[in-house]
């Protein structure tokens, strides 16, 4: 895959040709946008934990029993939806827009128009608080982060940078030679097409990371995807499955509509 530098828009803005190579395939749209078979439990704590688990589908009559210290995530057609015990409900008490989680998952994987990362606020240097972009497609590697990756198209991977205010490197390690190859980012720039030519995107393979601006280096595994996701409840499906927690925390975090309107309180 070839990026050329011009395409990379400035300010996190992606243009929708880079956004459709990072994804390989976008996953399917209908007419009415992304299709939601089921509801479908994306988190899980408290004690109840075990009779909800990640990846559990759920029909929109269901009842939910939640004891105290209970929370479940579940993916519905309206977005997501926040169960907090104790309390019994209902998956068909839920009203809402159907189209919501389809316009956050549309704007989320292409970025297109007017479409942002959403802002998140970390601490800088000094103790002062500055906002730097949430990673704005699930198929785009986080430089920061470690952990496996699901992989959609091997061929078009891209490394992002959450900080792209000045120029950056990032060191990239293949653990069982030691080999190391740089890549580096223009200012203002938060893309770079990751080097498979001497580090290839194969299932199964590692290599630590360690960027300029980042203060610890990370591991990644690399997880092939096989097929592409056809809608939404297959691609969280398929990240529950593979172990990429990382991907589908992004994924749930950029769905949720607002903690209000996402939250039910029992």
């Amino acid at each position: 895959m070839h990026l050329d530098k011009n395409n990379l828009a400035q300010s996190g803005r992606i243009l929708p040709r880079l956004a459709k190579a990072a994804l390989g395939t976008i996953l399917l749209f209908g007419a009415g946008g992304m299709a939601i078979a089921q509801n479908m439990v994306v988190r899980s704590t408290g004690p109840s934990a075990s009779s909800y688990p990640a990846g559990k589908k759920m029909g929109n009559n269901a009842k939910i029993s939640l004891k105290a210290q209970d929370q479940v995530t579940i993916l519905t057609k309206s977005g997501t939806r926040v169960l907090k015990g104790p309390g019994t409900f209902s998956l068909a008490q839920r009203t809402g827009t159907t189209s919501t989680a389809s316009r956050r998952l549309s704007s989320f994987i292409s970025n297109r128009g007017n479409s942002r990362a959403r802002t998140g606020a970390v601490r800088a240097a000094g103790g002062a608080t500055v906002e730097t972009p949430n990673n704005p497609n699930i198929w785009f590697l986080d430089v920061t982060k470690g952990g496996k990756f699901c992989v959609a198209d091997p061929d078009g991977l891209v490394v992002w940078r959450p900080d792209y205010t000045g120029s950056a490197t990032a060191s990239i390690v293949e653990p069982a030679e030691g080999n190391v190859t740089e890549i580096a980012w223009r200012k203002g720039n938060p893309l770079k097409a990751w080097p498979k030519d001497t580090l290839p995107v194969t299932n199964g393979a590692s290599y630590r990371l360690l960027g300029s601006n980042v203060p610890q280096s990370v591991e990644v595994s690399f997880v092939v995807l096989q097929n592409q996701p056809a809608d939404l409840n297959d691609a969280a499906s398929m990240l529950i499955e593979n172990g990429c927690t990382g991907q589908l925390d992004l994924l749930v975090e950029t769905l949720k509509l607002n903690d209000e309107d996402a939250a039910d309180q029992g």
